[in-house]
């Protein structure tokens, strides 16, 4: 008898502590998710692929022209072909924040694949992008 009362003593203890625990080490919330960060280059065109999870859609993108000379970035939706960046200027060694949220998409991109899409005309690009996407628009 007594062995089963210190077995079952055992036990409680352990799925205390095991429910102890699992409440502590619970995620904290975070202000987004990383989608995109990439170095592209090595010709006067490169794209940059990535993804927008469902229910994510709010973007900030981080674009940096590492050249001497300026590129034109796009940002085309695979399955749409819906282009939400249309050449934007990156001046050489300039970096430019672009949020969905800022450029009239208030409720978010689409989710899916995208394509980021660098051009250096006659020059190399050297580009590097990062990005997040958050389910809220304030956490960007």
């Amino acid at each position: 008898m007594m062995k089963k009362r210190i077995f079952l003593f055992l036990i409680l203890s352990l799925s205390i502590a095991t429910t102890i625990g699992a409440a502590s080490a619970s995620p904290s919330k975070t202000s987004g998710n990383n989608i995109i960060s990439q170095r592209s280059g090595g010709s006067a065109t490169v794209k940059e692929a990535f993804s927008v999870p469902k229910g994510w859609g709010h973007v900030k993108l981080c674009m940096k022209n590492h050249s001497d000379h300026p590129v034109r970035v796009s940002l085309t939706h695979s399955g749409s072909n819906k282009l939400y960046i249309e050449a934007l200027v990156i001046a050489p060694h300039d970096t430019v924040t672009w949020k969905s949220t800022d450029q009239g998409f208030s409720d978010g991109l689409r989710s899916g694949d995208y394509i980021l899409q660098w051009r250096g005309s006659d020059y190399k690009v050297d580009g590097e992008t990062w990005g997040v996407a958050d389910s809220q628009p304030g956490n960007l």
